[in-house]
């Protein structure tokens, strides 16, 4: 039975700091112009090809654990068998520009530092540079953006649009068909919804919604089309060699009429203004309902 507008509940919030690594779980986040604070604000690149790397190449990056430590002002990485890496986590001695194309953008990057090209490189494997986006160069997000966005929405290094909602009803039916439990962790949203009497894949019908007693609203921009990094099993950083859980998912999942052949599973977002809190508990209700259809690239 359709939730309909009553209450959903903010249920977990996540920021991934370094693209295709650990996020990290949050209580409150201020929502910026690029989503959830320090959200994909730094990413690993190929430093011969120039191509952004992620877990779809390096499955290992999923062993990459990252912790926001604003007290000293430093994000932190570990990784197995390696030391701690620290990288200021609002850089003002910005390295060399690097241009990076991120699906159809091109970014502009910085490079971090040698010691942390270093690091990056030994864990790869290969010659791989640490980028910090760039603060100077706006990355705005223009397809599928309503006109009452204001500014127009932006993105960091994410792959198109700055927050990414899912809801446990949603993965609870995925988890029925699929023959490895998954966790929100696997999809990487930002913003997690639940109901306890909402149907699957409610949020599909959503446009718009307001968040918090203040009610600021997050429009819902498109479905969200899937690659293969859910197959990654996260405890050992590699690929499930029976391609779970795209394959099963493939089954069910291919449900956009604009890209019928793309398994989708949770919501392209965008805050409608920024500057608002968002904290774990907070109200969430459904204002507006629509259809959406990928009739263009994210």
């Amino acid at each position: 039975m359709p939730a309909e507008n009553d209450e959903w509940t903010v249920a977990g919030l996540y920021t991934y700091p370094v693209k295709s690594c650990q996020g990290v779980a949050l209580r409150s986040s201020t929502v910026t112009a690029t989503g959830l604070q320090y959200d994909r604000l730094w990413m690993l690149v190929d430093a011969r090809s120039g191509r952004f790397v992620t877990q779809r190449q390096h499955p290992r990056l999923a062993l990459i654990q990252v912790t926001i430590n604003e007290k000293r002002g430093m994000l932190e990485l570990d990784a197995p068998g390696m030391s701690t890496l620290q990288v200021a986590l609002n850089p003002t001695d910005l390295g060399a520009q690097v241009p990076v194309r991120v699906w159809y953008d091109t970014v502009m990057g910085r490079r971090c530092s040698a010691h942390a090209d270093s690091w990056v490189t030994q864990f790869t494997g290969k010659p791989t540079w640490l980028l910090y986006k760039d603060p100077h160069h706006p990355r705005h997000v223009s397809r599928y953006v309503p006109a009452k966005c204001s500014p127009v929405p932006q993105a960091g290094f994410a792959d198109v649009f700055p927050l990414h909602v899912t809801t446990d009803s949603s993965l609870s039916d995925v988890n029925l068909r699929v023959p490895h439990k998954l966790s929100h962790t696997h999809f990487r949203p930002n913003i997690v919804l639940t109901h306890p009497h909402a149907a699957p894949y409610e949020e599909e019908r959503w446009t718009r919604v307001e968040i918090g007693r203040d009610c600021w609203s997050l429009f819902i921009t498109s479905r969200t089309p899937r690659c293969s990094m859910p197959n990654v099993d996260l405890a050992v950083g590699a690929m499930r060699e029976d391609k779970e859980p795209m394959t099963s998912m493939r089954t069910f999942r291919c449900v956009d009429p604009g890209k019928p052949s793309f398994v989708c599973f949770g919501m392209q977002a965008a805050p409608q203004r920024v500057g608002h809190t968002v904290c774990v508990g907070d109200p969430v209700v459904v204002r507006e309902y629509g259809e959406h259809s990928l009739t263009e690239p994210l």
